[in-house]
């Protein structure tokens, strides 16, 4: 067998694997998930998730471990040329990139799942509000939070949400929105890989693509967020930009081709 058979054989069967785990991960989490539905303590499963992330995680290292170890030289001393050589270290390079974003939305499948199986039981718990002033009643406003109300009476109603539906709020409010911007969110990693692959210096243009990413990232998932803290919601352009901060002064200002064009942000 050639080397670059050797090779694909190689990539299928870490592909293969790592579906295995995630599949096994995710029946044992869907599992656990109603058995904690109504309450109860929910690390467990953030802790089985952190050992399959640590398995899942090896899976993909292999991958490049063993082209330099293995591939890479046997590829080349069997007479194929060098552009051959590339595209069998690309392909692999690409599989080890599906893998990470599959690792990655598997945690977050599974936390939205939790946090929806809590937020179906505390809503069906729900019972109405009642003014202690006249004795008139409100249905539970959507909230996951404190919340005080006027009354027609003039008195206050308090609306003070239990555990589970506090629960619900706590793991949903990242993985929930996560899964609400994951176009984005795929679009936006490959702009960074895109980037970081044409090495320091990189192109303008895929500087700019990185930020524009990122920019319809952040968007999309915080207007999903504001579902949980409808602060977010209030100034959606001001809530990027603090976002974005980190970005142009930790990466696009240490671009030479950024800098030279006066920095264009924008945000």
């Amino acid at each position: 067998m050639s080397a670059l058979a050797r090779w694909d054989a190689f990539l299928a069967q870490i592909q293969g694997r790592h579906a295995q785990v995630r599949a096994e991960a995710e029946a044992e989490g869907r599992a656990f998930i109603a058995t904690v539905a109504g309450g109860g303590d929910y690390l467990p499963l953030s802790h089985r998730l952190g050992a399959v992330k640590h398995r899942l995680q090896d899976l993909e290292r292999k991958i490049m471990d063993t082209w330099h170890a293995q591939v890479d030289d046997a590829i080349l001393e069997e007479g194929n040329p060098v552009a051959v050589r590339d595209a069998a270290c690309a392909k692999g390079i690409a599989l080890g990139h599906a893998l990470e974003d599959a690792r990655d939305e598997l945690e977050i499948g599974l936390m939205a799942d939790l946090a929806r199986a809590r937020y179906a039981a505390a809503q069906a718990a729900l019972t109405p509000i009642v003014c202690a002033g006249c004795g008139a009643t409100y249905q539970p406003p959507h909230s996951f939070r404190l919340i005080e109300m006027a009354c027609a009476c003039g008195a206050t109603v308090r609306y003070d949400p239990d555990e589970l539906m506090r629960s619900a709020g706590a793991i949903g409010t990242h993985p929930i929105a996560q899964q609400a911007a994951v176009t984005e969110w795929r679009a936006m990693v490959a702009a960074d890989r895109a980037r970081r692959a044409a090495r320091s210096p990189a192109p303008l243009h895929l500087i700019q693509a990185d930020e524009a990413a990122q920019i319809a990232y952040w968007y999309r998932y915080l207007a999903a967020r504001a579902w949980f803290e409808p602060e977010l919601g209030r100034d959606p352009a001001m809530e990027v930009q603090k976002r974005m901060e980190q970005w142009y002064q930790y990466t696009a200002d240490h671009e030479p081709a950024w800098v030279e064009a006066g920095r264009p942000r924008a945000v």
